[in-house]
């Protein structure tokens, strides 16, 4: 895909995330797409629509309550098929504690769709504050 619509693809993307538009955001994902989470989640590396979603939806209630995660995007990079995303998250963690953290995503885009997500974080900071 070409850069600007690579980018645009994407920041419909996030806009879906933001407002929790579910039917969107499987709009925008091919029915292919992988995931790949930090290892430290122990969520695998999810493949296919359905479980992405389901994974996403069923890890963001279990480390979050998802009515206080806050998420500002700090800056966008998207060349050709290629976007990537500086986001920092705010949010309490499922167990009451603060959270905090750093994320980038990177996204590959073809024919209109996302097929790959991955998801980078500081993992340690994941698990002691989410974890534990």
């Amino acid at each position: 895909m070409e850069t600007e619509a690579s980018r645009a693809l994407v920041l419909d993307y996030l806009a879906a995330q933001a407002a929790g538009d579910g039917s969107k955001i499987a709009a925008l994902l091919d029915e292919n797409v992988c995931w790949t989470p930090p290892i430290s989640a122990g969520l695998g590396a999810p493949k296919g629509q359905r479980e992405v979603l389901q994974t996403m939806a069923e890890a963001g209630e279990k480390f979050f309550d998802l009515k206080t995660m806050k998420i500002d995007v700090r800056w966008i990079v998207a060349d050709g098929d290629k976007v990537v995303v500086r986001q920092h998250a705010t949010s309490k963690a499922a167990n009451g504690r603060d959270y905090e953290n750093e994320y980038v995503w990177v996204y590959i885009c073809r024919d209109g769709k996302i097929v790959e997500i991955e998801e980078h974080t500081d993992s340690q900071r994941f698990s002691e504050i989410v974890l534990s």
